[in-house]
């Protein structure tokens, strides 16, 4: 028996997602495989194409049940924060994963985002099972800009994030500014670590640096994400086409293209459906410029560092970021980009107006460069040393 075998350990990887559109999910799961564990995905959704074993959690209700649901278990904990545990359980969901949990008797518990962490700390407290807390968003500000969120949910957020973290026995996150302000609202010893939520390293053909220069925005299309800022900018940008790649709600899609033709730019933006994942940096070559200028009123958004950045950096493309940022930080550290003052027309036109084709052409280049460093293939090493320190677990510890 090799070395990596006698350490193998028993991981589930609980996520209240759907497994196998949840690329974070997907790359930890291969990771871990890989490495020789005995990795169970607990989830939502059909089992992925992957060597890992599956649990099917009850799929969630429709919108309407779902938001009333929500409601109802999180809206109480404005008045008893201390009922957001018991409440949180009451979802079917979750008794479900905690069961799954149970029976399975894992080593270790990766609990994606704050849902995750009161099914895990069952399982700690039942089978001595460690828990490894992987923080995709900054949880207790995640949808700050929305009221009604503000309002029904974010003190249950904040409540069990507060109330179960501390029982993590490791915490890992997306960006430097998350990893900050966890140690900082939760009294942590130590900072969380970065594992950074790249893709795996593939190489394209940029596109050649001609005008009309092509601005790229690609991903889920929602509110709060400078879309409109964006389209709000091209009256005065004769010289850029756009290109607004991927699926969203109807009634939101309708308004940016209704956006578009009221500003008579119909002919230099352009609508197209996501492309699968695997596609989506060879789509994104035929670009020049990535765009994420979200608003940056709320430390969420101000310490994002979302897949689509390096999307572009691999695709070849400079990126345009909000000033103020953790992508900001990361743009000028590996000169791959600009930023824009604000998320708003006049400061996104006024970078863009600014750029030479010779500075286009040089952060373009710094942007392929960059991109094997800021690859999936770098940050699984942080995450395989996260677990090699687990390796050992003496099982005769362990309950039962």
């Amino acid at each position: 028996m090799n070395d990596r075998a006698a350490r193998a350990l028993r991981i589930a990887v609980l996520s209240y997602t759907t497994i196998a559109h949840d690329h974070r999910v997907m790359r930890t799961l291969e990771t871990l495989a890989a490495l020789g564990h005995e990795v169970t995905a607990i989830g939502f959704g059909e089992a992925p194409a992957l060597p890992v074993a599956m649990i099917r959690l009850p799929d969630p209700p429709g919108r309407t049940a779902q938001r009333l649901a929500i409601a109802t278990t999180q809206f109480p904990a404005n008045l008893v924060p201390a009922s957001a545990p018991l409440l949180h359980m009451l979802l079917p969901q979750h008794r479900a994963a905690r069961a799954a949990l149970l029976a399975l008797r894992p080593d270790i518990v990766h609990a994606n985002d704050w849902p995750a962490l009161v099914a895990a700390d069952a399982a700690k407290r039942e089978t001595g099972a460690r828990i490894v807390y992987d923080s995709h968003e900054l949880a207790s500000e995640e949808h700050a800009d929305n009221r009604l969120w503000r309002l029904v949910a974010q003190r249950h957020t904040r409540a069990i994030e507060a109330g179960f973290i501390h029982r993590a026995d490791a915490i890992i996150t997306v960006s430097d500014g998350i990893s900050r302000t966890l140690q900082d609202l939760y009294d942590l010893p130590e900072p969380p670590l970065v594992v950074r939520n790249a893709l795996a390293y593939r190489t394209v053909t940029p596109a050649p640096l001609a005008e009309p220069l092509r601005l790229l925005f690609h991903g889920i299309m929602k509110g709060g994400r400078g879309i409109e800022a964006l389209i709000g900018a091209m009256p005065v940008l004769p010289q850029f086409r756009l290109t607004l790649r991927g699926d969203g709600a109807p009634a939101y899609l309708a308004k940016l293209r209704a956006r578009v033709a009221e500003l008579g730019v119909g002919a230099r933006v352009a609508f197209e459906p996501a492309v699968p994942h695997d596609e989506v940096v060879a789509a994104a070559a035929s670009s020049h410029i990535g765009v994420f200028c979200a608003p940056i009123e709320t430390r969420h958004n101000r310490f994002a560092m979302p897949n689509k950045v390096y999307e572009y950096l691999m695709a070849g493309l400079a990126v345009l970021v909000t000033e103020g940022t953790d992508l900001a930080a990361l743009v000028q550290e590996h000169a791959c980009g600009l930023t824009a003052t604000a998320s708003t027309p006049e400061a996104i036109a006024t970078a863009l107006r600014a750029l030479s084709l010779s500075a286009l052409g040089e952060m373009r280049a710094n942007a392929l460069a960059a991109a094997p460093r800021l690859s999936w293939d770098e940050e699984r090493v942080r995450l395989i040393g996260l677990y090699d320190r687990f390796a050992p677990i003496d099982r005769a510890q362990r309950v039962g």
